[in-house]
């Protein structure tokens, strides 16, 4: 998932927390099918001068802010996430609010690192869980982003002149059902909206299975 919320604040006097998980994402749109198994480590260590992340591909410095947190730091945005299809290194700027039940909204400014399709963007991801059901817990995952016309360029995509425009849009409902004390199976199921390199743009559905272990 492109550029993943990042919470930050206690959690119970916990200093590190740290999790690893396992995620097959399938995608069925007009241009193909596709799906990707993904690894990923999630760890934030907290100080008296705010935390240490790595989530999700991205890395960094988070501290806190009015209503939340605010980080800078360095992702790699894979290719499989891009409406592009490249691999892109990104130099990122993020404002985040706290959502009740540990959920969280940000806001972010990416520049890319490098010469290679170049370009900046805007983007948004939302982590708001609903609640518990019969045991399970269920919330709500969203991304998006907004290009800028060099990025547009560089990738392919379709031009409507200068200024920002979307980019991809995702939301997606899972359930974590939990397996012991530690592990949980996460399911989930949602929309997806993306540019093509071939200036064009695709819609359709993607799903996720995974497994995640929390210390």
């Amino acid at each position: 998932m492109l550029l993943p919320a990042l919470p930050c604040h206690a959690d119970g006097g916990k200093d590190l927390d740290l999790s690893i998980s396992t995620e097959l994402m399938t995608r069925k749109t007009d241009y193909g099918n596709s799906s990707r198994l993904q690894p990923s480590v999630d760890l934030q260590y907290r100080t008296r001068l705010g935390a240490l992340y790595v989530q999700d591909g991205e890395g960094g410095w988070a501290l806190p802010a009015p209503g939340g947190w605010v980080s800078l730091g360095v992702a790699s945005e894979p290719a499989w996430s891009l409406g592009g299809g490249v691999s892109q290194s990104l130099a990122l700027a993020r404002y985040g609010f706290d959502l009740p039940r540990d959920g969280s909204l940000s806001f972010s400014y990416a520049s890319r690192i490098g010469s290679s399709h170049p370009g900046q963007l805007l983007a948004a991801t939302l982590d708001a869980p609903l609640g518990d059901w019969m045991g399970q817990k269920f919330s709500v995952l969203g991304w998006a982003s907004l290009a800028n016309q060099k990025r547009r360029l560089g990738l392919n995509h379709s031009d409507d002149g200068p200024g920002w425009q979307l980019e991809q849009s995702n939301l997606l409902l899972v359930m974590s059902h939990p397996m012991g004390q530690r592990w949980t199976l996460d399911l989930g199921a949602g929309s997806r909206w993306a540019a093509e390199n071939t200036g064009s743009h695709t819609a359709g559905w993607q799903t996720l299975l995974g497994f995640t272990w929390k210390l």
